[in-house]
């Protein structure tokens, strides 16, 4: 198998080991021969049922490697070089997968038809693999076997280790052959050999083992062996094997026991119940996190340290309290027992010596400032002093029940709370109910502290405490902010007093309790010991084990504000090597500093410690890995550039990470770009899910992070593409917007062409109209005109030529030809309806040429702006308003000049008719076109206006003249 990992050796197991066995139930590979460990961290095993890899959760048999069959399922043998797998069969045949490729080897390339036991390549650079037919190295494309005259004689299953050199070690029944360096050729350099794997030793050196006899220890320095005198362990061990930690592993038939350096037993796995198997053959493999695992013929086992190292206590004892001592020694009382009598009180001091003692265990104990130790329990208390004991018995009142807590007052009173009997103070033997106060005598106390400032802290179930301060009693409720259930833990430091409880924990903050929960929002729960270290991180001890609270963190959530607040917090739990449940009534001192700074706790099975200073983390940041992709009608596996079919909308995401300590705190955060906005955090789970997705390009990216929080350095990403169908692609949609387009046109156009035939149709039932009136004119009005003409000429020829009444027929008869005359002209406007056939600005300039020649009076037409062709009815409208505007001026306005302008906007068409009379009165500026009354023109012209969409305005002041000015939208005056 391949060699452990490398880098210095760690030192040995410091703490406790925690052992993890997966088997064939849990998906695990039976009777693995092979481990190798590839660049992600993911581990690979080669394994008479197939290859496996291996994240540090699940276990995936695979049958191809990026697309690229395995030539068999039984595989022997696993090396890696790079990106580079190698991989052995159990029949003979070699496969070479990198990068997407595949490259085999077989009998036509060399390769015998037997198993491939070892796979390796020394520091030149060449190739090797050992078979029971003999070592082979690869000779440019083909493989060539050592023969005797390469030094290495024919032998059963040779196997060999790539030496610290680089140098090639073969190991056989008849002995070693070492390699001559700069040659492919060996010499034999020790007589003792083995059938058995040889097994490279951290030091260099090469252990070998040989069933029946005494193994050796060959040193490749001077080329030397010894015996290697191994613990008597009854019977003749299948295997030994050391790791890189120095420790010893043998395994006797009935599982792996462990043994320090110089094979002191340090730890017990009986199989089946700590390991996986009873036998193990190959040697352990260490990973690049610095776990340590083996292969068994029934599975997989990993041996990990714990953060938390578990304490050994006496056989049978239980419920643990603790108490730090004045010279850094930690006190322990069992606070019961398998036995009749509790294990007495003992100490474990800073350097791990034990210090025994004839002291009862206690329920409760405290450490004065002079370092005078007090403990109590149902029966007695007793003062530890200089190594002196002295022990006073309860009073016959007192006894018969154990004693809570115990608590050293500013004044140096011994405060005592007894269940059941309430507090009391103990003075130089002297016993005192309430310590002189009525009110706290009756009332037994959970907890008791003495802060710095001398305060006196009591706490109760229920949810309520009280502060003696100054001979002054102040109580603390709900009211008061306090909100953690029954009273179990109190502690002080910098000034804070940290109160915990069953259902929470508070900080006493301007004479009232703050809660302070976790970054989830949850209050911490069970709290029975707290400790603020002088590096000001605060500890607590709950149900769930032990919970760290980083300095800056705490000062963050503890604002000057007063407010409560959440905080990130790291928990120590079942994981690190937490065993049993901190007491929640009694014992409760649960979590002590000792004096090197080291936290001890106590629960109802075990005793732990964790040096705050020293937390063991994991170094290496995990790399994220993509491995499949799946839609609703096919499994896809993970490759650059994939295509999706059309109609893909929903799909998911397979993706994992080797971490390999605490697989179980492993969090990812993924990002669909291309429809996610930002990150997501997906927790523990290693798969992504997304539905309603469209057509389009996308890049799904995830990261890793292992149990100490420390992320991958880049995301692994996939892209893919889901193909369009025909209505969701881009000429689909061209053509979809140009048909919407054209329909739109359409609409237009029949909305233009109503608009238009309407406008006909009014104007040509304008024309019908002014046809029958000037008809009705012509045939009665005009006709009865005419006639009262002829008739007063038949009066005026008959009277006599020189009657009186001639002269005034005359008249009369002048005046009823004008009439005749504007008449006719009246009826002859109604018959042309003002048409103006050209362009407007032509059709004005002669009209009003005409019109102010027989006046005298200069007439200008000017036009600004590009001339555009005008609609024709607004054309006929602005012609006659213009004619019945400049009949006004010459009529009216005496003016010897008149002007038009043709304005051609972008917004408006406006016309303008200017004179330079005399005006007439209206308000300064622009004034409305007066309605009604005798202004039959200028009402006309307005009317006229208002019929194609425009304005009419009129602006005149006595001696200033007066100026027509017409404006129609752009949209109602072109064509």
């Amino acid at each position: 198998m391949a060699t452990a990992a490398a880098g210095e050796p760690p030192p040995f197991w410091r703490t406790n080991l925690s052992h993890k066995a997966w088997i064939k139930q849990d998906g695990a590979p039976s009777d693995a021969m092979a481990m190798v460990q590839d660049r992600a961290g993911m581990l690979w095993f080669g394994a008479s049922d197939g290859l496996f890899r291996f994240d540090g959760v699940r276990f995936e048999r695979l049958d191809d490697i990026a697309g690229n069959k395995l030539l068999s399922p039984n595989v022997r043998s696993l090396a890696l070089s790079g990106d580079a797998l190698w991989v052995g069969y159990s029949h003979g045949g070699i496969s070479v997968f990198e990068h997407g490729a595949a490259r085999h080897y077989g009998e036509a390339e060399g390769v015998p038809p037997s198993a491939i036991l070892q796979i390796a390549q020394s520091g030149d650079g060449t190739r090797w693999f050992s078979s029971p037919a003999g070592i082979y190295r690869l000779d440019g494309e083909r493989w060539r076997r050592l023969s005797p005259a390469d030094g290495v004689p024919p032998g059963d299953q040779p196997t060999f280790n790539v030496l610290r050199d680089g140098g090639l070690l073969v190991t056989q029944v008849d002995g070693l052959y070492r390699q001559i360096p700069g040659t492919h050729r060996f010499r034999r350099v020790d007589g003792f050999g083995s059938m058995q794997p040889s097994q490279l030793l951290s030091d260099g050196r090469v252990r070998v083992f040989r069933f029946g006899m005494q193994p050796r220890i060959f040193d490749p320095g001077t080329e030397t062996s010894a015996p290697l005198s191994l613990p008597d362990v009854g019977v003749m061990p299948y295997s030994v094997h050391r790791d890189r930690r120095g420790a010893w592993w043998i395994g006797p038939g009935d599982g792996m026991r462990l043994y320090t350096p110089d094979f002191a037993l340090k730890k017990l796995l009986p199989a089946p119940n700590g390991f996986s198997a009873r036998r193990v053959f190959t040697g352990p493999f260490d990973d690049r996190e610095g776990n340590l695992w083996f292969m068994t013929e029934n599975g997989v086992d990993r041996i990990r340290e714990t953060r938390l190292s578990v304490q050994d206590m006496p056989t049978g004892s239980t419920d643990f309290s603790i108490t730090a001592g004045a010279d850094g020694e930690v006190w322990i009382n069992s606070h019961s027992s398998l036995h009749a009598l509790s294990p007495p009180t003992f100490a474990i001091a800073a350097d791990g010596r034990r210090i025994d003692s004839a002291m009862e265990s206690a329920t409760a104990g405290a450490l004065a400032a002079d370092g005078t130790l007090w403990f109590g329990n149902v029966h007695a208390l007793w003062r530890r002093r200089d190594g002196a004991v002295r022990r006073w018995p309860l009073p016959p009142a007192l006894i018969q029940q154990p004693m809570q807590a115990l608590a050293i007052g500013g004044d140096g009173r011994l405060w005592v709370s007894i269940m059941r009997r309430g507090v009391h103070t103990f003075t130089d033997g002297v016993w005192q109910a309430g310590g002189g106060h009525a009110e706290l005598a009756g009332r037994d106390a959970t907890a008791l502290h003495t802060d710095p400032s001398g305060r006196l802290w009591l706490g109760y179930a229920g949810n309520a405490m009280a502060m003696l301060e100054h001979g002054k009693i102040r109580r603390f409720g709900a009211a008061d902010g306090l909100a953690v259930g029954n009273v179990l833990a109190m502690f002080s430091r910098r000034g804070t007093l940290w109160v915990g409880g069953d259902q929470g924990l508070a900080r006493f903050h301007n004479g009232r309790f703050v809660a302070l929960d976790d970054g989830a929002g949850r209050p911490f729960t069970g709290v029975s010991g707290i400790v603020q270290t002088a590096a000001g991180d605060l500890w607590l001890h709950g149900l769930d084990g032990l919970v760290r609270i980083g300095a800056a963190d705490l000062a963050a959530a503890t604002r000057a504000d007063g407010k409560g607040g959440r905080v990130a917090a790291e928990r120590f739990d079942h994981l690190d090597g937490h065993e049993g449940v901190p007491a929640q009534v009694l014992p409760l001192e649960t979590l002590v500093e000792a004096g090197d700074g080291r936290l001890w706790y106590a629960t109802s099975s075990s005793v732990g410690l964790i040096d705050p200073r020293r937390i063991v983390r994991n170094p290496v940041a995990p790399t994220p890995l993509i491995t499949a992709l799946t839609t609703d009608t096919r499994r896809y596996r993970a490759s650059a550039g994939l295509g999706l079919p059309r109609h893909t909308h929903n799909l998911r995401i397979d993706f994992t990470a080797a971490v390999l300590s605490v697989p179980e705190r492993a969090r990812f955060r993924t990002r669909l770009v291309g429809q996610d906005h930002g990150w997501r955090d997906a927790g523990a789970l290693r798969q992504a899910f997304y539905t309603n997705l469209g057509p389009g390009d996308y890049r799904f990216e995830v990261m890793a992070a292992n149990e100490d929080g420390l992320w991958s350095a880049a995301p692994a990403s996939l892209a893919f593409h889901i193909a369009p169908a025909f209505y969701q692609t881009f000429w689909f949609k061209l053509a979809c917007g140009a048909l919407l387009a054209a329909g739109a046109y359409l609409l237009h156009r029949r909305r233009l062409a109503s608009l238009t035939a309407r406008a006909v149709e009014r104007m040509r039932a304008q024309l019908e109209e002014r046809e029958r009136i000037a008809r009705t004119l012509h045939d009665t009005f005009l006709q009865s005109v005419q006639g009262l003409i002829l008739r007063f000429h038949g009066i005026k020829h008959a009277l006599p030529k020189d009657d009186a009444a001639q002269s005034r027929i005359d008249a009369a008869l002048d005046a009823a030809d004008a009439v005749l005359d504007e008449g006719r002209d009246q009826l002859l406007d109604l018959r042309v309806h003002h048409a103006c056939r050209d362009d407007l600005a032509p059709a004005l300039a002669a009209a009003g040429d005409a019109a102010c020649a027989e006046r005298g009076v200069a007439f200008s037409l000017q036009e600004r702006g590009a001339r555009r062709a005008l609609r024709a009815d607004a054309q006929d409208e602005l012609y006659a308003i213009a004619k019945e505007a400049i009949a006004n001026a010459l009529h009216h306005s005496g003016s010897a000049t008149l002007a038009a302008e043709l304005a051609y906007g972008a917004a408006a068409f406006t016309l303008t008719i200017r004179d330079q009379g005399k005006g007439f009165g209206l308000a300064p500026g622009d004034a409305p076109v007066p309605r009604g009354g005798r202004h039959w023109g200028l009402t006309g012209m307005r009317e006229r206006a208002a019929r194609i969409g425009g304005a009419l305005r009129l602006r005149s002041a006595p001696g200033a003249g007066a100026t027509v000015e017409v404006s129609l939208p752009a949209a109602l005056a072109y064509r």
